[in-house]
């Protein structure tokens, strides 16, 4: 195959000498390219070639002069060359094989000077024989390489300059071009890439131009589309180099045309390398990047997470056409990691990341109308980097205030605000008590409850952001994915806290994850065309009715009960139960209630809260706050978040007002002690709480201190 090949080279590079076209003078037009050398004739001789679409800029608008030429490379620049010829082309069985083969391995290779030169004299005088040959043309080839040595590669000027007096000896040319080169805009940390690089495009929309770029040749391997009803992910799939390292690009479209670009790279070389997603937009006039550390964060690292390395997105990218139109970019940094793995005898695996690192991946230049942006993912081997950006046709945030108050309150709550997003959903720092844990103490996993995007989905209710809009539709993706084939949401991390107590490793169920989730379904779904969007909460509300038969409940006499937190998947045993997930277990079950009207689910919800209303005043602590959770023994331990509880009480009392006022006295004594402990020790109270006690008429219990957004 390879000396076929080598013929078919022969030939064309003979016959383009032969048929000694003569063509116009080259273009003086201006040309988007960042970087050309300072060699005058150089410069000229590539202006040249550029303009008659010989040479070929590469889609990073970088010519590369020093870089090495490969075999395919100079191939295909003779082959422009003999496209745009005016004369008729004696050779076209040869011209459709070039045109039409299947690039050998060997055309990834740089081509020598021996290589080239021998090539370029052989063909000439196979086909000048029994003519007169051309004994200057052949001079002047092999004079203007006798300095370098015959076993070098070739560079890409080198390779101009040779083929230029080529073709303006064989009279192929007639006068220079020149290269006038448009105004161009560097991000500050913007560098010119001068390695020999390989790209491949993404079969993307079909008006966007991005690509993959590698030190090492990049194969497509596989190519999958899921529609999600809402949103469709279109994933490739690269093969980097030859070892086996890939490069994974997911393309996650909404409906309403905006979209995520998921890119992860695995590297399996203990060698450091980088892959760099690229994007080139036309008819560009000005851009300008709103960063997100314009608002320092100020870390309080708490006891059971850590401390969190993550912090937020770069920033959002604007990009003003020439036509006045406004497209937007929201683009996140690069994540360093290695995936961590413990499996257990009976079956059972707990999965997380170890995060190395967690650093800027955005650079960017405008040249002329062009505007090119680079997202680098740098490895240094062994280990997995991904990078996220969400891109619209439309401003993502309908007011500048909406932008700048997101990058404060994200700032702000840095910890419970996801910026480490996958195409399997976003990875948040774990608690300590969590396994596999890294001697780091920086692990981080999927947590349920920021799968979903409350905060996000109450914002575009109040807003109607588009970059809330995509969040909400992102968070249904990846909580689909996240379920697979099964009824329930599974946590895949083991809490050494569960483990210790119980003997409990993932997966199992959290009741309040799912509780959580059902509820961000019912919530939204039809909002966000959801197919289906109410059948989580039936389903998580017959889980709960179940649990009686199933023995995960804390008995306090025939007619009353407490479901336990956690329901194991593989091991058999029975939990503790702790006051927020009875709440909220209860509160759906009143939810469905309501829904569905199947008496079971309020029967449950009334065995649940004649539990709490026998066991009030154990409930309540001497300070006025509640306990945080009941053993199996009947005794009751810990102190309960400073925030959540409060909020499901209030909720508590909305539902029971509405279907039996008889458990009211018994909830506002509850929430009057929780609100009154928050008041003593200055603690605060949530938006919801304020909201809540409004709806309820209670504000004379809102708790004193500072409003804040997020439960604690």
């Amino acid at each position: 195959m390879q000396k076929y090949v080598k013929h078919i080279f022969i030939t064309l590079i003979a016959a383009l000498a032969i048929a000694a076209p003569s063509y116009a003078q080259a273009p003086n037009d201006e040309i988007n390219i960042i970087d050309i050398p300072s060699n005058q004739q150089v410069k000229e001789e590539i202006a040249t070639l550029l303009g008659l679409g010989i040479l070929q800029v590469d889609p990073d608008l970088q010519f590369r002069p020093q870089a090495k030429i490969t075999k395919g490379e100079a191939e295909q620049a003779i082959n422009r060359a003999l496209q745009i010829s005016q004369v008729s082309w004696p050779y076209k069985e040869i011209k459709n094989l070039f045109q039409n083969r299947e690039i050998n391995e060997s055309y990834t290779k740089p081509i020598t000077y021996k290589e080239l030169t021998g090539e370029l004299v052989q063909g000439y005088l196979i086909h000048t024989y029994n003519q007169n040959s051309n004994v200057d043309l052949i001079n002047n080839i092999i004079m203007s390489t006798k300095n370098e040595d015959s076993s070098q590669y070739v560079s890409k000027a080198r390779f101009a300059s040779i083929l230029y007096n080529f073709l303006s000896e064989s009279n192929g040319i007639r006068e220079k071009g020149k290269l006038m080169l448009n105004k161009k805009n560097y991000s500050p940390s913007f560098q010119l890439n001068n390695d020999t690089v390989y790209f491949a495009k993404i079969p993307a929309r079909k008006e966007e131009e991005m690509y993959l770029r590698a030190p090492e040749p990049l194969t497509l391997i596989s190519e999958d589309s899921i529609d999600y009803g809402h949103a469709t992910d279109n994933q490739f799939v690269y093969l980097v180099g030859k070892v086996g390292s890939k490069a994974t690009v997911t393309i996650r479209t909404f409906n309403n045309g905006d979209y995520f670009v998921f890119t992860r790279f695995d590297n399996l070389t203990g060698s450091h390398q980088r892959i760099d997603l690229i994007q080139i937009e036309q008819n560009v006039q000005t851009n300008h990047l709103y960063r997100y550390d314009r608002y320092p964060i100020i870390r309080d690292d708490e006891t059971v997470f850590g401390q969190d390395i993550t912090s937020y997105p770069t920033g959002l990218l604007r990009i003003t056409k020439e036509d006045g139109s406004i497209e937007e970019q929201m683009i996140g940094k690069a994540y360093q990691s290695v995936q961590l793995t413990m499996e257990y005898e009976d079956g059972g695996k707990s999965s997380m990341r170890n995060l190395l690192a967690e650093s800027e991946s955005l650079t960017y230049a405008q040249v002329g109308n062009s505007f090119l942006s680079i997202n680098t993912l740098s490895s240094s081997g062994h280990d997995i980097v991904e990078q996220w950006m969400m891109n619209s046709d439309n401003a993502l945030f309908k007011a500048n205030n909406h932008r700048e108050a997101w990058m404060q309150e994200t700032a702000e709550y840095y910890i419970k605000r996801n910026n480490w997003y996958t195409a399997e959903g976003p990875l948040n720092k774990m608690a300590t008590s969590t396994e596999p844990l890294p001697e780091s103490g920086h692990g981080y996993g999927r947590n349920l409850l920021l799968v979903k995007e409350d905060r996000a989905l109450a914002l575009y209710k109040q807003q109607g952001d588009r970059y809330f809009e995509n969040l909400v539709h992102n968070s249904f993706v990846n909580l689909d994915i996240f379920k697979g084939n099964r009824t329930y949401w599974q946590t895949e991390v083991t809490s050494t806290y569960l483990k210790g107590l119980y003997n409990i490793t993932a997966p199992f169920i959290d009741t309040r994850f799912n509780e959580q989730i059902a509820l961000f379904y019912y919530n939204s779904g039809e909002l966000f065309n959801v197919k289906d969007y109410k059948e989580p909460l039936r389903n998580y509300a017959d889980l709960l009715v179940s649990q009686k038969e199933q023995g995960h409940i804390i008995e306090v006499d025939e007619d009353s009960f407490y479901i336990s937190d956690y329901f194991p998947i593989i091991q058999k045993v029975t939990t503790h139960s702790s006051m927020n997930h009875v709440l909220g277990g209860m509160n759906l079950l009143l939810m469905a209630y309501q829904e569905f009207g199947d008496e079971k689910y309020l029967e449950t919800a009334r065995a649940i809260m004649t539990a709490i209303e026998k066991d009030k005043h154990k409930w309540i602590r001497e300070n006025g706050d509640i306990w945080y959770k009941m053993s199996s023994d009947g005794t009751l331990v810990g102190d309960d978040y400073q925030h959540l509880t409060l909020e499901d009480l209030i909720n508590a009392y909305k539902l029971w007002s509405k279907i039996d006022p008889t458990y009211l006295t018994t909830i506002e004594e509850m929430i009057a002690s929780k609100s009154s402990y928050l008041s003593s020790e200055t603690l605060g109270y949530t938006t919801k709480i304020y909201n809540g006690l409004k709806d309820i008429g209670m504000l004379q219990y809102l708790p004193k201190g500072e409003e804040r957004t997020d439960a604690k």
